[in-house]
């Protein structure tokens, strides 16, 4: 029966995943199902981008890899599909899987740096399966944001996690030496006020 089960889930291709209609949602795909999930709100956009350009801006000036947002599809190794917040490829990987920056297909495995920043719908069971795809197809941190809390979870694997509240800061350790961002900054009020 659950051989049956297998035989009959849709293997979904790059080229039907790029075809999709711009309809207003996020498309991925889970365990062979197309998940569509509703465009963010304003508020975490504006986290998003402060973390994406303080990370751009870093990786820019060190030239270790590339910084990419939630439009990239990457491949885990179960055949989901995947697309973090924001995402980092080490140079080293990006060379080795024959990548450049004119490449038009989805990244095989996870990114090296996952960023996810929750939202008012996610669930706590949804995270762990998206942390447990990441690291078993080649992730080394994901960083889970929760702007209703003002903290970030910062996970080495699925089931360890170290939570930082708003008076720490991210660091980029390895992949990212030296790279430290305030976790303030990613809720704070507009710059001008």
């Amino acid at each position: 029966m659950i051989a049956e089960a297998e035989s009959t889930k849709k293997i979904w291709t790059e080229v039907e995943l790029q075809s999709l209609p711009e309809d207003g949602y996020l498309h991925e795909v889970v365990n062979g199902e197309l998940v569509m999930s509703p465009k963010n709100d304003f508020f975490h956009g504006r986290i998003c981008t402060r973390l994406s350009f303080a990370l751009e801006a870093f990786n820019r000036a060190h030239t270790l890899g590339v910084i990419l947002d939630s439009s990239t599809g990457f491949w885990m190794h179960n055949r989901n599909c995947r697309a973090p917040d924001i995402s980092f490829i080490s140079k080293e990987r990006l060379v080795r899987e024959g990548f450049k920056p004119s490449t038009r297909k989805f990244f095989p495995g996870a990114p090296d740096l996952a960023v996810e920043i929750l939202s008012p719908n996610n669930t706590r069971a949804e995270f762990d399966e998206r942390l447990r795809d990441f690291f078993s197809s080649g992730a080394r941190v994901a960083w889970i944001i929760n702007p209703d809390a003002d903290c970030v979870e910062v996970c080495h694997v699925p089931d360890k996690r170290r939570l930082l509240g708003a008076g720490a800061e991210l660091e980029g350790e390895q992949l990212l030496p030296a790279f430290r961002y305030p976790i303030a900054d990613l809720f704070k009020d507009w710059d001008w006020e």
